[in-house]
């Protein structure tokens, strides 16, 4: 399995608060952004390429190619922190295997269909499901935007 370092579920995924806080916090040198529309799309990958720093490296795959990646063996030295919009491809990793010790829970923006149940997260039924469906499988979810933040459990929260 990878050395995962930091496991986050962010909308905006590579961003200040990300590269000032959460990247110097855990001394991350692979960042694995989880989301297929990103995978697929050239223009959104040259975005996310020119906002990583150049000295870590950048992949960015869709959920069974993330999940394959992540059961490998890890490289020397490697620390990798993962980014996703949503909880959907954390817990397809999860349900295939996959061992996260805990998922801070960042910023997920209002939308259509979406709830707002914290101050800077809003979820559709189906993302609030998946979070229940997270923590049932063993793995703590927190929210937390910044380090400096205490961490709040998400389940007072569901």
């Amino acid at each position: 399995m990878r050395n995962v370092v930091l496991t986050r579920i962010d909308e905006r995924l590579i961003h200040g608060q990300v590269m000032t806080s959460w990247l110097k916090l855990c001394n991350a040198n692979v960042i694995l952004i989880i989301d297929s529309a990103s995978a697929t799309n050239a223009f959104l990958k040259r975005i996310l390429f020119a906002a990583a720093p150049k000295d870590v490296e950048l992949l960015v795959m869709n959920e069974v190619d993330a999940t394959a990646y992540l059961k490998e063996e890890p490289a020397l030295g490697e620390k990798v922190l993962i980014l996703s919009k949503t909880p959907g491809p954390l817990l397809h990793a999860l349900q295939n295997g996959v061992v996260f010790s805990e998922i801070i829970l960042g910023n997920m923006g209002g939308g259509p269909g979406r709830n707002r149940f914290n101050k800077n997260i809003s979820a559709s039924p189906a993302e609030i499901q998946e979070f229940r469906d997270i923590t049932a499988l063993g793995t703590p979810i927190y929210c937390q935007m910044v380090p400096s933040d205490s961490k709040e459990d998400i389940k007072r929260l569901l």
